[in-house]
């Protein structure tokens, strides 16, 4: 009985709490720009999850909530920088860690984290809720159909609950009908009865998620009867004499590719280029080609760890020793890439594109690295370090503030070379507006007019998003950098 009763009180909390979340979503995001508001919502999330555990009494995984620090990392990034390409990967981002946080807090995941087949956890946790929709009614109408001793106090709640559940439909039977007859539209034309039904409906639809999100998993937590599924064993098919002779003729390609690197483009002008080429030209030729490359020896590692057959001791030394040699040749690449994208940017100037593909470069040099210790410590759960390396890396990106780095970049290559894209600088953030003023210190009256004419229309765009839930330290910086500028 007391086991009873304390599902129903577990079960009255999540109500509560869903239509919190509910509200507080309508509150945050209706009509609002993503400021403040985003990392307030996901601590709430945060603190929703945290009481349903506690209040369900649910064993829990807690080196799981580890998780909270890149959330609440990526999320503060909504109220500090404005760069949109970052804003769009976090939006899709946190919700992702946050349901992989739930998934394993409360341990209901049937393969670790670092597998695969982890994806189809995520997936099945999203979709299943949808099962329980229906829960939060029968909850609902089982906390109103209580037996009190004043029957009055019951009367009076059953009917408050009837107006409530009332609201909605009468807004939107009124809206319709108004539609239909002006007489009639008149007498209601002051009630937003339309933007009433649709706060209602989003703090419904929110609100009814969230507690089937949260009932889905203390339900698969009580009929958990779950094995975790055996590590992957892969079909070991790769004939050793086989690898080392790919790899040997590989590594003859890379030993000759590596002597052109250092004599042509890390030793400049110093040997001669063939006449259709200026160093300039060489440089900043085949970039995305060894970018490929990179790709494909990411792969050939991959496959030859996972797949070569297990033979002898020597053949399995000679065979880490050449992988280890593709390793240090792939390093030579990342860097010859690495380097050509630098001469390409001070040739042609800063772009969103070319420095994510200079971050994902520094991405690709890290995993290698892992790579290389991999090959000979097999014991290392790589995929594991493959995702922490690479969701700190993203962290780290967040708060590198890109479009400072952009601006501030093809500003001093404008004061080297005389050469600017101002329209491309106008289509950054908040974030480069005060590198931007710098600008209008320069000797073209057409560049010092453009760049004030973007400030007039920027001070134009931030006067509007006035609202506390779309408060943003750069957007505030920018504001009070450009009342500075503009009179």
């Amino acid at each position: 009985m007391n086991d009873s009763n304390a599902l129903k009180r577990a079960g009255y909390v999540l109500l509560l709490l869903g239509l919190a979340v509910g509200s507080l979503f309508d509150i945050l995001f209706y009509n609002k720009t993503l400021g403040i508001s985003y990392p307030i919502f996901i601590v709430s999330l945060l603190l929703v999850l945290f009481i349903s555990m506690k209040t369900s009494k649910v064993s829990v995984n807690k080196r799981a909530w580890v998780l909270i620090v890149p959330i609440l990392a990526l999320s503060v990034t909504f109220c500090i920088y404005s760069n949109m390409v970052l804003r769009i990967l976090n939006y899709l981002l946190v919700p992702v860690l946050m349901i992989v946080l739930a998934v394993l807090v409360a341990n209901i995941n049937k393969a670790h984290w670092s597998d695969l087949r982890f994806i189809a956890d995520m997936i099945k946790r999203v979709c299943i809720p949808f099962g329980s929709i229906h829960k939060p009614f029968t909850t609902f109408f089982g906390m109103i159909s209580l037996n009190t001793k004043d029957k009055r106090k019951t009367v009076a709640l059953k009917i408050f609950i009837g107006v409530i559940i009332s609201v909605p439909i009468l807004a939107l039977v009124i809206w319709l009908l108004s539609s239909a007859d002006i007489v009639f539209k008149n007498l209601f034309t002051d009630i937003p009865f339309w933007n009433i039904t649709k706060h209602i409906l989003i703090i419904l639809v929110i609100s009814i998620y969230a507690f089937s999100f949260i009932f889905s998993i203390f339900k698969a937590k009580e009929s958990n009867e779950k094995k975790m599924y055996g590590k992957i064993k892969w079909k070991l098919f790769i004939d050793p004499t086989v690898l080392l002779t790919i790899l040997s003729l590989l590594n003859i390609v890379y030993i000759i590719f590596a002597v052109i690197q250092f004599a042509y483009l890390f030793g400049g002008n110093t040997f001669i280029l063939p006449s259709s080429f200026t160093y300039a030209e060489y440089a900043r030729r085949g970039f995305f080609e060894l970018i490929i490359v990179t790709v494909i020896n990411f792969a050939i590692l991959f496959f030859s760890i996972t797949f070569v057959k297990k033979e002898s001791r020597k053949a399995s030394t000679v065979i880490r020793a050449f992988l280890s040699a593709l390793v240090i040749f792939t390093f030579i690449l990342l860097i010859s890439a690495f380097y050509r994208m630098v001469l390409y940017e001070m040739a042609y100037g800063y772009t969103y594109l070319r420095i994510f593909v200079q971050a994902f470069m520094i991405l690709l040099f890290v995993l290698f690295i892992i790579n290389l210790v991999y090959i000979w410590y097999s014991k290392m759960p790589i995929v594991s370090v493959y995702i922490l390396c690479s969701l700190i890396l993203f962290v780290i990106l967040n708060f590198a503030n890109v479009d400072v780095i952009i601006a501030r970049n093809n500003i001093n290559r404008y004061y080297s070379t005389g050469e600017i894209d101002v329209n491309y600088l106008e289509g950054l953030s908040c974030d480069a507006v005060a590198e931007t003023t710098r600008l209008l210190d320069c000797k073209d009256e057409e560049i010092v007019a453009q760049v004030k004419n973007y400030f007039e229309r920027e001070k134009e765009i931030l006067a509007k998003q006035s609202d506390w839930q779309s408060y943003n330290l750069s957007k505030i910086k920018a504001q009070k950098t450009l009342d500075e500028y503009t009179k």
